[in-house]
């Protein structure tokens, strides 16, 4: 079905799912708000891995999986990755249990634009005055966006510029993007299942469960949360593969501007103007970088 497609329109199909799929994953994750956060976090990293070599596996690439690694700069690169992504994963966790979910949401509009720039200093892409026009706009809406803010956002800074640099790494290393999100996640599987471990028999009352409260229920959702977590999460590295992070950038402001639609419509969230500007000014400027997308 995609041996028709070309390796640009793969990555420009994979970068607008990735962003969409994580724009309604807060559907998913309201029904697990009855659990800690942080056990919730575990549980992805640990059914993420689990799923992602499962499927690996299953595809019959299971004894190719470390022969990808060819370098020791890829091993390191891997390794990097793992750890930021922790980072990130680890910044909007302390985002949520501390009550500053604007903050965290203000990441996802700043990191874009960290993107872009990383892009523009590391790999040496150009913007065409169009692009430096889109760039423009959706700096003024991040920045109108900003005064709903108190103080510096460092949180914010951190979830965006742990992504940005994220992106970078990855982009870096000339290795299957599959392959590498699976032995990525199987570097950070063990520290969140020792820390699950520690979570349970140690945290939690007697005869707890490593699956939540242990109903049929919370483990579901426990599963479920690994297939949420990384299918989005390969799709975002197929996207930054084939396309640039000046593209796929842009792109990404499909995912908060989905996870504000999920917020007024289906969790009655407050909308104000500052919101209507915002997101107003962020999708003239993504209309203006669908235009200029070459079509290949």
């Amino acid at each position: 079905m995609f041996s028709n497609l070309s390796p640009h329109q793969i990555g420009l199909a994979a970068a607008i799912a990735s962003p969409a799929l994580w724009g309604i994953a807060p559907i998913f994750f309201h029904f697990l708000t009855a659990f800690a956060l942080d056990e919730i976090l575990v549980h992805r990293a640990i059914w993420a891995a689990v799923f992602m070599l499962g499927l690996f596996i299953i595809l019959g690439d299971g004894k190719t999986l470390f022969t990808t690694i060819q370098t020791k700069k890829q091993l390191a690169g891997l390794f990097a990755g793992a750890c930021l992504v922790t980072i990130n994963w680890t910044a909007f966790l302390y985002a949520v249990g501390t009550a500053q979910i604007t903050e965290s949401a203000f990441g996802y509009f700043i990191y874009p634009l960290m993107a872009i720039a990383l892009g523009m200093i590391v790999f040496r892409e150009k913007l065409d005055r169009r692009g430096w026009l889109a760039l423009i706009v959706a700096t003024a809406g991040v920045l109108v966006k900003a005064t709903q803010l108190d103080g510096i956002p460092y949180i914010a800074l951190l979830i965006g510029a742990s992504f940005a640099v994220y992106a970078v790494v990855r982009k870096q290393i000339n290795i299957d993007a599959f392959a590498g999100m699976v032995i990525e996640l199987l570097m950070i599987a063990p520290i969140m299942l020792a820390y699950l471990v520690y979570l349970t028999f140690v945290i939690k009352p007697e005869g707890a469960s490593l699956f939540l409260d242990g109903s049929s229920y919370g483990v579901m959702m426990a599963l479920a949360s690994g297939i949420v977590t990384s299918v989005p999460l390969v799709l975002f590295h197929v996207g930054n593969r084939f396309l640039r992070l000046s593209i796929t950038g842009f792109l990404f402001y499909i995912n908060p501007s989905l996870q504000l639609l999920v917020g007024v419509l289906l969790f009655q969230e407050a909308f104000v103007w500052q919101d209507m500007l915002a997101f107003g000014l962020i999708w003239t400027a993504l209309l203006f970088q669908f235009a200029r997308l070459p079509k290949r």
